[in-house]
């Protein structure tokens, strides 16, 4: 039996995911479910059918942090992503933060003369280490499924095969590097056929499932029974679009922008802190957080699963993950901004919550 892991390059494969619907239709979505099982099965294909055991699963990707408020949902629709690929598919995940400097994410938002480009960092060089990484460690895996298009990986194939193991290239045509597809391979980078993962793209939709649910919005209006195809994590609450269009603008309401020239520069989107609830304003649903670095905002919404927002009081200690740093030179909207807030001590928290970031998925990108 043939033990594989699997190496997605996620920032590269959501960018170029636009190129597989042009092929499949405009509403075609990924499933991240079955890529790793339909990989390793064309991989056992070419192996004369040997049955091959998927021992892990990475995807490396990018979130951003120090961002414009407005584009939080952005931000938190690519953290509740990530979450998904780990809770349901069992994923290993790295995430790394691109500092956007307070500005809006998408290109079009900023103002025409801002010539800021983010530069997403680690996100190659993670993937090539832990490629390399487990090719080093005896019997961790027999082949390496690189799921890549950027040329900037020849050297890691290269020396991958150098220790032994076998190497498959699975790729996107219009955004695949001529040394994968040429069938010479003159590099020696790969053991098997390259695989094109638009000729896959009927065994990879992912097919959308209705279900009924209710929005758990203490302030909603109506009747709270909804039909949606939204994959809800374990103890994620749902919230109806309009209750969400409400969250967004209070959200607006009560967090300052930061400027866009980039000389202040907020803590990790990640990182745990711990504070006091200084202030807590039930009627409205948010609340304010204190702790040495000054005072930050959070939405009932962004309360984590195992904490009662209604239960929160004035004094308690949280722990929560720092999206925005404070800016005290700011003095209309000096507060940062928290989310995944929970009671307890920052120590008590990263025992069950580790630091991490952040499907959906709207990308922190351009």
């Amino acid at each position: 039996m043939a033990k594989i892991m699997i190496f997605i390059d996620g920032t590269w494969l959501y960018v170029n995911q636009y190129l597989l619907s042009r092929r499949h239709g405009e509403d075609f979505r990924l499933d991240y479910g079955k890529l790793p099982r339909v990989l390793a099965g064309l991989v056992e294909t070419q192996l004369g059918n040997t049955h091959g055991d998927i021992v892990r699963t990475f995807l490396f990707g990018s979130n951003a942090r120090n961002y414009d408020p407005r584009d939080d949902y952005l931000v938190q629709a690519r953290r509740d992503f990530f979450d998904t690929l780990k809770e349901f598919y069992h994923y290993e995940v790295e995430v790394f933060p691109i500092d956007y400097k307070g500005r809006r994410l998408r290109k079009g938002d900023r103002h025409p003369d801002d010539e800021f480009f983010p530069q997403e960092k680690c996100v190659d060089i993670a993937l090539a280490t832990a490629m390399l990484y487990y090719a080093a460690i005896p019997n961790a895996y027999d082949i390496a499924v690189a799921v890549i298009g950027d040329r900037d990986f020849v050297p890691l194939l290269q020396h991958v095969r150098r220790l032994g193991k076998r190497v498959a290239i699975a790729s996107v045509q219009g955004s695949c590097a001529a040394e994968y597809a040429d069938p010479k391979d003159p590099l020696r980078l790969k053991d098997f056929d390259i695989i094109w993962i638009g000729d896959l793209l009927d065994q990879l939709e992912l097919k959308a499932v209705r279900r009924q649910v209710d929005c758990q919005s203490p302030f909603h209006a109506g009747p709270t029974g909804f039909t949606t195809t939204e994959v809800l994590r374990k103890g994620q609450k749902y919230y109806c679009p309009a209750c969400r269009e409400s969250f967004r603008r209070q959200k607006e309401e009560n967090l300052r922008y930061l400027p866009a020239e980039g000389k202040f520069e907020g803590a990790p989107s990640g990182v745990i802190q711990e504070g006091q609830i200084s202030n807590i304003v039930q009627e409205r649903g948010f609340g304010f957080i204190r702790n040495e670095r000054g005072d930050y905002f959070f939405h009932f919404s962004e309360v984590a699963g195992d904490t009662d927002f209604d239960h929160l009081a004035v004094g308690d200690t949280v722990s929560f993950e720092v999206d925005i740093d404070p800016d005290p030179r700011n003095k209309e909207r000096p507060a940062g901004k928290a989310s995944g807030v929970r009671r307890g001590p920052a120590k008590e928290a990263a025992d069950d919550h580790p630091p991490g970031p952040e499907a959906s998925s709207a990308p922190a990108a351009e």
